[in-house]
């Protein structure tokens, strides 16, 4: 059963950590078929107070993140039960706000006491007690060279407001520091080099609007293909408004968010997750993450594979479902593929260990060769970490060659150092705080000292800057991952755009290329004509990696001709097929609709990414009465697509197939109709369905009803006049 890595334990039992005052020696752990990693104590005797998350600069200094704030003025709902139904209730930052406010409010003592201490020594017990301590950011550094650090400096701290969560996530990315404090994420300089942030950003804010479990906070910043700051958050739900002002509001959703390095172009890539930490992207620009179970027995963690608009199918209600129905149990949303499940929902492709924290994927000249193309997860608080490959499966792709490399240290975030080692913060002791705690370095001493990794070091410390346009040509396809991102954003800054033309172009390494498409798809988004002109040409390109990658950032731009990409989704290649209907989705066309139709008869239902692309275009380039037209189609996984697509358009149409031959599509139906903020001029008509006599789908109306109601498989049925009114008073 999970603990919600680390940070969301909900047992009092101290973990096996290390003090912070004892420097251990080197151990070696198992590594499965690999040689093993060494494991030793890089904070030396730094104390590392309860750190959570870690990123190193190219300078090889980290910064790590400290919460004091976690469950003392960052409340846990679990303590605080009463608060279940308001809790449900809060949209905003500012419904928080005031229900601390409300509830918290000076002069109700007793009331205030049972919540809060008096933390701010005034003598009472109020909101003003959530305002005291603060979240800090550390940066250490090993100045001698010896290999261990030997100084510790504060950052960045006063993050401390009534609705601050806490410092779970932080991404040193040259001169810059970003930092997700929910409800906030920051942009930190130090301007002056004294080791001080100086200047501080917020780039968006709206993050953590309910109170919900411990832990599940905002973490996994990284640098995207695109240029993109992409983190992701858990279920303490999102509702931010953009730079732009478009509102983004899943109340009840973990997702993955991304936008551009200033702040502009926010979007939630992904939603339904419930406390993915630390998302991670490969050498080909696929992001994966391992999503946080909910405690129910027999369930289990889950490896997912992250695409632009998905539905992983978690919503915070459930986990306060109790002994009522509860969908993501009873309908096996949180399973791999299987037959009837919701089919909105992408499902994970495997499971994995017990509360996945930390994630990273190696650039590729880190540690050993033999360690190249692996993922390095942590588990915590049992101190497990594994590494494993992913290979292709369709469009999508299956966990290989899993095994563990060490055990008993509860390492939370890990991440990969500029000298190709791999830094683990270390919780010192566990749960409650006890501001002790560690850094750790795992590496592979043999290959500690080789040159590429020497050479890597020295190119990410002095940087790309000074480099010769056509050296920087070259280094797009160096072994490491780092240096050829840092080549691409240096040429996309010289707009070097006919360099990265002639590279797309050459097919002579097929990373540079696809390095110098997404250059190519970044000075498209900026507005370069030449950038898109080849992007375009690169449709038909012969390496099927190179068109998908050329689709997937045309999928990007602000404006495209859709019709442009029908002619290659045949293409044989499923990369392919799924990144063309996933940017018809983007950029829709109602000349596609005949293409969708036919692709979607070369599917089969456990197609799970293809047909979640097909779902995708058909709700941007079908209108509601052509996808009402496909309850005619012989075909039940058109049928059910068009339902789903119907169910994005929030269109009442969908109740046509509410007495669909199939109990998948009429349930789905039902579903649609139902869930979320549901389809209010179709409650109705679902009522109805559900006291219809002529309806015989006794399995539908045992799910339908369940799901509205949170009763199991008795007391199914009431009068269907009250059924609309009933349905959205108690609606999920």
């Amino acid at each position: 059963m999970s603990r919600i890595a680390f940070l969301a334990c909900a047992c009092c039992c101290l973990i096996a950590g290390v003090p912070a005052d004892e420097i251990q020696p080197a151990v070696s752990q198992p590594a499965g078929n690999n040689p093993p990693l060494e494991f030793t104590k890089w904070s030396g005797r730094i104390n590392v107070p309860d750190p959570v998350a870690i990123s190193l600069d190219n300078h090889g200094r980290a910064y790590v993140t400290q919460t004091q704030r976690r469950k003392l003025q960052d409340l846990d709902l679990r303590e605080h039960r009463e608060w279940t139904a308001d809790d449900l209730s809060l949209q905003s930052i500012d419904d928080k706000r005031a229900f601390y406010h409300r509830t918290l409010a000076p002069g109700n003592e007793a009331a205030s006491a049972k919540h809060i201490g008096d933390l701010n020594s005034d003598g009472h017990h109020d909101y003003r007690d959530l305002m005291v301590v603060s979240e800090k950011i550390h940066r250490l550094e090993d100045s001698d060279g010896d290999g261990t650090a030997d100084a510790i400096t504060t950052f960045a701290d006063d993050f401390r407001t009534e609705v601050t969560g806490i410092a779970a996530g932080v991404l040193a990315d040259g001169d810059t520091v970003y930092a997700t404090i929910a409800p906030d994420v920051w942009k930190l300089r130090d301007t002056d080099g004294d080791g001080v942030a100086d200047d501080r950003e917020l780039l968006a804010t709206g993050f953590g609007l309910h109170i919900a479990y411990g832990g599940h906070d905002m973490h996994g910043l990284t640098v995207g293909p695109d240029g993109k700051i992409y983190w992701s958050i858990g279920d303490k739900a999102i509702s931010v408004m953009s730079k732009e002002g478009r509102r983004f509001h899943y109340p009840n959703q973990g997702g993955v968010m991304r936008c551009n390095p200033d702040g502009t172009d926010f979007e939630v890539f992904a939603h339904g997750l419930r406390n993915v930490q630390e998302p991670t992207f490969d050498q080909f620009g696929n992001l994966f993450g391992v999503d946080n179970d909910s405690d129910n027995e027999g369930e289990k963690e889950r490896f997912v594979y992250i695409v632009r608009g998905m539905d992983a199918g978690w919503r915070f209600n459930y986990q306060l479902r109790e002994s009522r129905y509860n969908p993501w149990m009873a309908e096996g949303i949180w399973e791999t593929y299987h037959e009837g499940q919701p089919a909105h929902v992408i499902p994970p492709i495997s499971y994995s260990i017990d509360g996945p924290a930390g994630c990273a994927f190696n650039p590729g000249t880190a540690l050993s060769p033999v360690w190249r193309d692996y993922f390095f997860l942590t588990g915590a608080p049992n101190g497990n970490q594994i590494a494993f490959q992913v290979q292709p499966d369709g469009a999508s792709f299956r966990m290989v060659n899993e095994q563990t490399i060490g055990n008993g240290i509860p390492l939370v975030g890990i991440n990969f150092g500029p000298d190709g080692a791999l830094y683990g913060v270390d919780w010192g002791g566990g749960y409650p705080l006890n501001q002790t705690g560690a850094v750790w370095k795992i590496d592979d001493p043999a290959s500690a000292n080789s040159d590429i990794r020497a050479q890597v070091r020295e190119l990410l410390g002095r940087g790309l800057k000074n480099q010769e346009t056509a050296a920087l040509v070259g280094l797009l396809s160096h072994a490491d991952q780092r240096i050829r991102l840092n080549a691409q954003f240096e040429l996309v800054n010289r707009n070097a755009v006919g360099e990265l033309i002639r590279t797309a172009t050459a097919h002579e390494e097929q990373l540079a290329g696809i390095h110098a498409v997404w250059g190519l798809g970044q000075l498209a988004r900026q507005g370069s004509q030449p950038a898109l002109t080849k992007l375009t040409h690169l449709l038909v390109d012969n390496d099927p990696e190179i068109v998908a990658q050329a689709v997937r950032v045309i999928g990007d731009l602000k404006s495209f001709n859709g019709r442009l990409l029908l002619s290659i989704l045949a293409n044989k290649s499923p990369r392919v097929q799924f990144a063309v209907a996933s940017a018809l989705g983007d950029h829709p066309t109602p000349d596609a609709v005949p293409s969708l139709v036919e692709f979607s008869k070369t599917l089969r239902m456990s197609d799970t990414y293809l047909r979640f692309a097909l779902v995708r275009a058909l709700a941007s380039c079908a209108a509601s009465d052509q996808l009402q037209s496909m309850r005619e189609s012989d075909s039940e996984l058109l049928r059910l697509a068009a339902v789903v697509a119907l169910r994005q358009q929030a269109s009442p149409l969908v109740v046509d197939f509410l007495y669909d031959k199939s109990e998948v599509v009429a349930t789905d139906a039902a579903r649609a109709i139902h869930d979320d903020f549901s389809i209010p001029a179709a409650l109705p008509e679902l009522a109805e369905a559900l006291t219809d006599p002529v309806y015989h789908n006794e399995a539908f109306l045992r799910r339908a009803s369940a799901r509205t109601f949170g009763w199991g498989s008795r007391n199914m049925r009431c009068e269907s006049r009250s059924l609309p009114r009933v349905l959205r008073r108690h609606r999920s």
